[in-house]
């Protein structure tokens, strides 16, 4: 499951974010610029293109001159939920399911 946020940049002036790894950034309309500390390349993303952070970190955004994007997370399964998954199956096979046939009637 995914969970998607919207936003505009409407003015040109540069805005921080935290975004954790695998978080996907996809400009719809205008262009974006995009910067992480430490790094020496800037990235330009055109409308349509998107980019995918690769660790959970900084990245500043600027918009020329504006741009509306989204951000797409992954949500990560609770983990009780996870715990519930791993053990269900093998609570299944342990239960004692009454079978039911169904028998079928053909006329002919």
């Amino acid at each position: 499951m995914h969970q998607i946020e919207h936003y505009e940049l409407a003015q040109q002036r540069v805005v921080g974010l935290t975004l954790r790894a695998g978080c996907t950034l996809r400009v719809d309309h205008g262009r974006l610029w995009l910067t992480q500390p430490g790094q020496h390349q800037d990235i330009w993303l055109q409308a349509g293109e998107s980019w995918t952070q690769a660790t959970t970190g900084l990245v500043w955004l600027s918009a020329e001159p504006s741009a509306q994007f989204q951000l797409v997370h992954l949500l990560q399964p609770w983990p009780a939920l996870a715990h519930l998954r791993a053990w269900l199956p093998s609570w299944v096979r342990r239960r004692a399911w009454p079978r039911q046939t169904i028998q079928v009637c053909q006329s002919s």
